[in-house]
């Protein structure tokens, strides 16, 4: 990437005008710079298309931290309610690992957006440089009277070269990257088989304890209605 970046910038900052008026074959230098920036957008193509699968990886990573950091938080609660402080204790440095983990994808992910902002910008100054020279190149030989492009900066080249940009965007988007081992939120299976134990207990004791209430509401015997006070009294005979 880096040596694209420098190719790149010289492309962009090159002053086509000047090296045209010095230039002993105008048609020549033109078509060597139409392919040189073109190979550049070709590299700069590829990055791209890497870029951006890199960043939905670390998005997808980042969703899956941010859920296992509300998890460790869960399992916390679950010890402590449990009496076992020395679990929750782990549960939560667990959790603060979670939490660095997600504020380095965070920051990875800022990086790697003003990258490709930067990328989509030396893209598109280039597409603008690329027209521009295929357009002096044209002029020039015409003005040449050599329109059959035997200079090798005509159309077929440039449509091979769209064609093999869009090989590599089509790649790109198949090639999945490399299983990685992802330590952004530290593990503990011993702990966490614990506390899970402790979960489903809880949880077997509250539907235990909810079929407990609903039978008794079955058994309990109908409340009489109370007697009516102030009824009449019977005459003495």
């Amino acid at each position: 990437m880096f040596r694209i970046a420098i190719q790149v910038k010289e492309l962009i900052s090159s002053n086509v005008t000047s090296a045209l008026d010095g230039a002993s074959n105008p048609a020549k230098m033109l078509g060597r710079l139409q392919r040189e920036i073109e190979e550049a957008l070709i590299g700069l193509t590829g990055e791209m298309s890497k870029a951006r699968r890199q960043k939905d990886r670390l998005e997808a990573e980042l969703t899956q931290a941010e859920l296992r950091e509300a998890d460790w938080g869960d399992k916390a609660k679950i010890a402590m309610d449990n009496k076992r402080e020395d679990l929750a204790r782990q549960a939560l440095l667990a959790r603060e690992d979670c939490r660095a983990g997600i504020e380095r994808l965070k920051q990875d992910i800022e990086k790697l957006s003003a990258d490709m902002a930067e990328m989509e910008a030396a893209v598109s100054e280039l597409e603008d440089k690329r027209e521009d020279v295929k357009q002096r190149l044209s002029d020039q030989m015409a003005a040449d009277g050599n329109a059959s492009g035997k200079s090798g900066g005509g159309s077929g080249y440039a449509s091979r070269t769209e064609r093999r940009m869009d090989h590599i965007e089509n790649l790109e988007k198949r090639t999945e990257f490399a299983t990685e081992d992802s330590v952004i939120c530290r593990g503990n299976a011993g702990v966490e088989r614990e506390i899970e134990e402790m979960r489903r207990e809880r949880k077997v004791e509250e539907e235990l304890a909810a079929l407990r209430d609903s039978d008794s509401a079955k058994k309990a015997p109908a409340k009489k209605a109370p007697a009516k006070k102030g009824g009449k009294r019977t005459k003495a005979a």
